[in-house]
């Protein structure tokens, strides 16, 4: 790695293309072969040639990260990279793991944070406007401290719901999985009305869900309970 430049890149991709004097366009490929696990190098030059498409979910997955602008970016497509590899059904992806390492890519990546400028949290509340307006008042900002906490409790809930969606997909019961996450059923679902948005194995938990109070209510219908 040469000398590192001052803090100024936007992006994760910027910051490596600037440490390793290469074009941003590069940032995929070279990432990707650096972060494969040590044993899948070979068969993955094979494949690379013949066979790419195989590695398109690991590609996508680099293309998300060097978008990263933060710490709390990078370990979110971590953990979905984890997560993806933990529900994999292929045998070459799954058990022989011919695909990225998360911790070479962690390891990879990580040092470049300090290079990127600082992203300013959004601190502004807002309240609703009541029918009957007062006049204005000053605008309250949270404490920059309140703001972190909030960023990191969201972070570790996403872990948490990512976590009990494999557990789920794996065929473990779901009483025991939530019991695992420490989480009732309706936190659940009330964090995953507020997560989901935009991480598709969450949505398909909250789904999940959806599915199981509808198969919940037709089994309470009348004329099903009198079968019982």
């Amino acid at each position: 790695m040469t000398e590192s430049p001052h803090p100024q890149c936007e992006t994760l991709r910027e910051a490596f293309a600037a440490v390793y004097r290469c074009p941003p366009a590069e940032f995929d490929r070279r990432v990707f072969w650096r972060s494969l696990y040590a044993h899948a190098w070979l068969p993955a030059h094979w494949m690379w040639w013949f066979e790419r498409e195989f590695f398109r979910p690991d590609l996508e997955a680099i293309h998300a990260l060097g978008s990263a602008r933060c710490e709390a970016d990078l370990q979110r497509a971590i953990d979905d990279l984890e997560n993806q590899g933990l529900v994999e059904r292929s045998i070459r992806r799954g058990r022989l793991m011919i695909r990225l390492s998360p911790a070479r890519l962690i390891n990879l990546l990580r040092p470049l944070l300090p290079l990127l400028k600082p992203v300013l949290l959004q601190t502004e509340e807002y309240f609703p406007i009541p029918s009957n307006p007062e006049p204005a008042r000053p605008t309250r900002t949270q404490p920059a401290a309140r703001a972190g906490e909030q960023v990191q409790g969201g972070t570790q809930m996403v872990r948490i719901l990512k976590r009990l969606h494999s557990d789920v997909v794996s065929g473990r019961p779901l009483e025991s999985a939530l019991s695992e996450a420490g989480l009732s059923r309706a936190e659940a679902e009330a964090a995953l009305a507020e997560f989901a948005t935009g991480r598709a194995e969450l949505a398909w938990l909250r789904g999940y869900f959806l599915l199981l109070d509808e198969l919940e209510s037709v089994r309470n219908e009348p004329r099903y309970r009198k079968l019982d």
